[in-house]
């Protein structure tokens, strides 16, 4: 006989609607066993049809005992019990393992009344083996019963919310989003949620496979939800930034109300490492909260069969056991502390490391951009003298502040916004709608705007000499690599790029950022695909502007579509 103040270490417990559930229930419970311990035998006298309340099956006597087997390690004892009481029907099965090192006991009871019906799996461990337990046995059979359900139609549901062993995708629509994220920020929500990101690093195969094992693992104690690519930022919005989720991570949002550094987050590096683990830890973390659960209201109504063994299935009143988990729970929440801790140092210090190197990059591209002007102005001084002559003999040379601006003494431009205002005046074949201004502001109010301002006059001003003077060129960049006019841009990759990459045109989250404000003389939607665009400066805010070249076009123009800081890509965050 096992004693009664054996701990419960794990509970899971459900509705389900399915007739005939109580023989359905310990059919699958046996099979499991079996699974586990072949030696239990077949179930050869078995009935096919469910016993009567209060009457044993064929292969199971009402004294309890269904088959019990023994090995040189392990003693094993499967026992069936079926009674009624008030209209209430139970069973109750329990599948004792008791070996030289590790033992434990778990318990199905079934409990129905005619239009209620409840599942309940506990596992007992002696208190010397729960902090080694693991019950990733015992989560098979719930799958099991879980998934069964699901096909019987037994609709499992903890309160009003339904169970499952698969993850659920979230849509990136505000009917999808928003009604989660209330769900997650309630206060009556009875069930705990699990939410994993998208992994970037990984794609999305992997990313569906932890969900799925995440799934698995917490059935029947949580609900998994995962958010593809698309809806991780509508998420992020929704919840905001201390409940949110970045990409590759998994969080779990108890029930109830709680401060936010109790949902706890796995970061994405562990996520990724110890895929299995993800599920295995929430796990853990729910235990104490899970085995305290109040029981159906028909247990109450049927305790009575029950007698002295009553307690075994309730959380026992063990005063050392609970000393023992309040220590725990204060020690638990001590290396939660100090794993936030160091957290938030580690990040800190990646984003001043990060801060450092992006600085040290933009002086090594500032001088490496320093020494290929000089060499663009030591070209141009030494053919200096031939243009003066070739625009002295020009028949336009008159007319050379119409046709090009590149001779014209410009102000000093100190701000974009100032550098914008003088393009609309002075160039006349470049195009700049109001629209494609965006956190001009914000890029003013930098310590570099004097540098990015520069910048964009200066691409600008190379945008519109192109536009008089690059018919006998390939395109933007050709003209900017072999015209050597003393106006053109760079044209190296680090400050050009005629065309985006394939995964962010492949991508509509990103391409759709692309989509930018265009005369209606060169589109009728007033709105194009833009990828050619000037990289201004790189940085935190790394600004850019995109254009769209119709010189050969209707409008004979370059579109200026964006300027404004760096457009979101997988790696860059706006």
């Amino acid at each position: 006989m096992r004693p009664t103040a054996t701990p419960v270490v794990y509970r899971a417990m459900w509705n389900d609607d399915r007739p005939g559930l109580h023989e359905l229930a310990a059919r699958t419970f046996r099979a499991w066993a079996r699974t586990l311990h072949p030696q239990l035998g077949g179930d050869a006298g078995a009935s096919a049809e469910t016993p009567a309340p209060g009457e044993p099956t064929p292969d199971e006597p009402s004294n309890g005992l269904g088959g019990e087997a023994a090995t040189d390690e392990v003693r094993v004892n499967l026992r069936r019990e079926t009674a009624a009481h008030g209209g209430v029907s139970e069973t109750l099965l329990e599948l004792d393992q008791q070996g030289p090192s590790s033992s434990s006991v778990v318990v199905l009871r079934v409990l129905t009344n005619g239009t209620d019906g409840w599942v309940w799996v506990d596992v007992e461990i002696p208190h010397e083996q729960a902090a080694a337990a693991s019950v990733g046995e015992v989560q098979d059979l719930v799958c099991t019963l879980l998934d069964d359900a699901e096909r019987g139609g037994g609709r499992p549901r903890m309160a009003t919310e339904r169970l499952g062993t698969r993850p659920l995708a979230v849509e990136p629509t505000r009917q999808a989003v928003v009604p989660l994220a209330n769900a997650l920020r309630g206060a009556n929500r009875v069930m705990p949620y699990v939410v994993l990101a998208h992994d970037y690093l990984d794609g999305p195969g992997p990313t569906m496979d932890r969900a799925r094992a995440t799934a698995r693992q917490l059935a029947g104690l949580a609900r998994v939800y995962v958010l593809p690519a698309q809806t991780i930022n509508p998420f992020q919005v929704a919840m905001g930034p201390e409940l949110d989720v970045q990409p590759g991570e998994a969080r779990l949002y108890l029930p109830g109300e709680h401060e936010p550094h109790r949902h706890r987050t796995l970061a994405a590096e562990f996520v990724r490492s110890e895929p299995d683990e993800t599920g295995r830890w929430f796990g853990r973390l729910l235990q104490s909260m899970l085995v305290d659960r109040e029981p159906p209201e028909l247990y109450r109504r049927s305790r009575q069969l029950l007698g002295d063994r009553r307690e075994r299935y309730e959380p026992s009143p063990d005063t050392d056991a609970a000393e023992r988990a309040e220590a725990l729970e204060t020690e638990v929440e001590a290396v939660w502390a100090a794993l936030y801790q160091a957290r938030e140092e580690r990040t800190a210090a990646r984003a001043e490391r990060d801060e450092q190197s992006e600085q040290l990059y933009d002086v090594l591209e500032e001088l490496e951009m320093a020494q290929q002007r000089v060499e663009q102005l030591h070209q141009l001084l030494e053919e200096s003298r031939d243009q003066t002559v070739r625009a002295l003999m020009s028949s336009e040379t008159t007319a050379v502040s119409d046709a090009d601006p590149s001779h014209t003494k410009y102000p000093q431009v100190t701000s974009i916004r100032q550098a914008l205002s003088l393009a609309r005046i002075n160039l006349r074949k470049v195009e700049i709608p109001p629209e494609a201004e965006h956190r001009i502001a914000d890029l003013d109010s930098a310590i570099e705007s004097r540098s990015w301002a520069r910048s964009v006059f200066d691409g600008l001003l190379a945008l519109e000499v192109y536009a008089h003077k690059g018919d006998d060129f390939g395109d933007f960049r050709d003209w900017c690599a072999r015209s050597k006019h003393e106006r053109a841009w760079f044209a190296n990759a680090k400050k050009l790029a005629m065309n985006e990459s394939e995964e962010v045109m492949r991508r509509p989250e990103l391409r759709q950022h692309r989509m930018l404000p265009v005369s209606k003389g060169v589109d009728p939607s007033g709105r194009t695909v833009m990828q050619s665009h000037l990289k201004l400066a790189n940085g935190s805010m790394a600004p850019r502007l995109y254009f769209h070249d119709d010189t050969r076009g209707p409008t004979g123009k370059v579109h200026v579509g964006y300027i404004g800081p760096h457009m979101p890509t997988k790696r860059f965050r706006s």
